[in-house]
């Protein structure tokens, strides 16, 4: 019984050690190393934060777009403050300092 015990446990510590090397040989490789592993999880947060912003940017846009189609006197602001729109009788006069 004491000899089977001990050829499981060499069995055992050789698994162990092989496991061990490949692990290893893996990470000194590069190809699946811890570093590696960081500067996907890095990645991965600065897209969640792009992707977070982009989502508010959207709905902040959706919520612009629905004021515009809702008011035909806003959407008449929005032409005139941002797109220089007049009506046929005016002129616009830029000043510079």
């Amino acid at each position: 019984m004491a000899l089977r015990l001990n050829v499981y446990h060499g069995v055992l510590v050789l698994l162990m050690t092989a496991g061990v090397g490949v692990v290893v040989s893996g990470i000194l490789r590069g190809g699946s190393s811890i570093g590696g592993y960081f500067d996907l999880k890095k990645s991965h947060q600065v897209l969640s934060q792009t992707v977070a912003g982009l989502r508010q940017e959207n709905d902040e846009l959706a919520g612009e777009i629905e004021r515009i189609r809702k008011s035909p006197s806003y959407a008449k602001k929005v032409l005139r403050d941002k797109y220089h729109v007049t009506e046929p009788d005016e002129d616009i006069v830029f000043f510079t300092d």
